[in-house]
């Protein structure tokens, strides 16, 4: 399995970054697909019912690691990724 140099992060085999089919909900929230969001919660050891009570920095960090493979790997850029990297950190 991949991993992140810095935060040594286990991604999915078999699996691509358009597979967690990110999107902007009508709210401004992301939207991605769980299921696939579990298992990396589930092959790094995370307890998933704990991560959905705070779920903002994981998905955070998945998202990240996982664009920053993807890239590095030669994929080609995600509009949405690219968006939120540009508007970069916000406060709640």
């Amino acid at each position: 399995m991949p991993t992140d140099s810095l935060l040594t992060l286990k991604l999915p085999e078999g699996y691509a970054f358009a597979d967690l089919k990110l999107r902007r909900c009508a709210d401004d929230e992301i939207d991605l697909d769980m299921d696939l969001f579990k298992l990396v919660c589930t092959l790094n050891g995370m307890d998933f019912e704990k991560v959905l009570q705070n779920h903002g920095p994981v998905v955070t960090t998945v998202l990240t690691v996982w664009y920053k493979r993807h890239l590095a790997d030669g994929g080609a850029p995600d509009a949405l990724m690219e968006a939120l990297r540009r508007q970069g950190p916000r406060l709640n």
